[in-house]
């Protein structure tokens, strides 16, 4: 994993973890994140960015989409998940609801406005939080080869058997339809040998093209598509050009 410099801290401090009650130790922990200014010449996202990670990773697997996208004046969030990188690991809490709330928890100190990106789990996760902070925070949301679909077969009893349960036994296909009616343009990324999202859903989430959601094909399989920076980006200006560009235009 490449390593990224600390940036320095350019958001205000979130209100938690200080205690809730004067004299009383909340014992929250919040997530490991870096706070990243939008380069010179880099651009492409319509404003702020905040990009969760897959299982395994930790907040600099996604920092060369940030770079590349996130425009001067801009930030671009790139936390660790719970239980990745110097994020805090409780012994459980894997529900993609608890990835969700670690979010929440320091919500507060983020833009107002947020532009979601998430690959794999964080795909998910991402998903989840943009429906639970709804067009009121988040602008648009990117989902980098990550079914919605239940899938039992695929649970495994490993070091993370709580998350792969609760994550493949349920299934999250409703939640493009709810991120439509909320009016939060949506862009799915699907690695062409992934079988992360199998035939049928990849015909019904194709099926669903139009003005605010859009399904498209990038190289490679689920574990190698993220070396794949350019032609992620590219689909991901496009989308930001097309899609949420227009939507502001017209609200």
């Amino acid at each position: 994993m490449r390593a990224f410099p600390q940036e320095a801290r350019i958001l205000p401090g979130p209100l938690l973890p200080r205690p809730l009650l004067e004299g009383h130790d909340s014992s929250i922990e919040l997530l490991d994140h870096d706070v990243v200014p939008g380069l010179p010449g880099a651009g492409g996202a319509p404003g702020s960015m905040l990009l969760l990670h897959g299982f395994g990773g930790d907040k600099g697997q996604l920092r060369p989409v940030g770079d590349a996208l996130c425009p001067e004046g801009s930030v671009a969030v790139h936390p660790s998940l719970r239980a990745h990188g110097d994020s805090h690991k409780p012994d459980w809490g894997y529900s993609v609801l608890d990835f969700a709330a670690d979010l929440h928890r320091f919500g507060d100190a983020l833009p107002g406005d947020l532009h979601l990106v998430g690959y794999s789990y964080g795909g998910l996760v991402a998903a989840v939080s943009a429906v639970t902070w709804a067009a009121s925070r988040v602008r648009s949301l990117v989902v980098i080869d990550q079914s919605f679909d239940a899938h039992p077969d695929l649970h495994v009893a490993d070091e993370w058997a709580e998350g792969s349960l609760l994550r493949w036994t349920y299934d999250f296909g409703h939640l493009p339809d709810l991120l439509e009616r909320l009016g939060i343009p949506v862009l799915v990324l699907a690695a062409a040998d992934s079988r992360n999202i199998l035939a049928d859903e990849r015909e019904r989430l194709s099926r669903r093209n139009s003005a605010s959601f859009r399904m498209e094909f990038i190289k490679g399989s689920h574990a190698d598509c993220l070396g794949n920076t350019d032609e992620i980006t590219s689909a991901m200006r496009d989308f930001y050009r097309d899609t949420v560009r227009e939507e502001k235009e017209t609200s």
